[in-house]
């Protein structure tokens, strides 16, 4: 179990920051989005600070799942961006939905490897 929640940890970790830097410094072409996707992203973009701090956040928790500090503010923090890369790629359009399964899969399990530290907050 610890080896596979390392494995989760860093594969998470990593697309995190990699989706982070290439936002930050516009590596590559974004793809054209259409349809509902579009409107979305329009919307968000016209926002003006709603991609930037969603992208900061990823590259600090994926930063903080690389190291192990932190990790269990960082997989918290994380869990509503998560849900929505999900529903975004599901309820929207159909591209990439292997990925949204696997960031929202992994932050799940990785705080479910976790439930001990996470226990006392569903205390009543």
């Amino acid at each position: 179990m610890k080896i596979a929640v390392l494995i989760v940890r860093i594969l998470l970790g990593s697309l995190l920051i990699f989706a982070s830097v290439v936002y930050f410094f516009n590596l590559g072409e974004a793809e054209v989005q259409t349809g509902n996707m579009a409107t979305l992203m329009t919307g968000l973009v016209a926002s003006k600070y709603i991609m930037p701090l969603a992208k900061s956040i990823e590259l600090i928790a994926g930063l903080s799942l690389l190291s192990g500090k932190f990790m269990n503010i960082s997989l918290l923090v994380l869990l509503p961006i998560t849900v929505n890369i999900f529903l975004m790629h599901t309820v929207t359009t159909f591209s990439e939905i292997p990925v949204a399964v696997f960031v929202l899969g992994a932050n799940t399990f990785l705080i479910f490897a976790h439930w001990d530290s996470y226990k006392n907050l569903f205390k009543a």
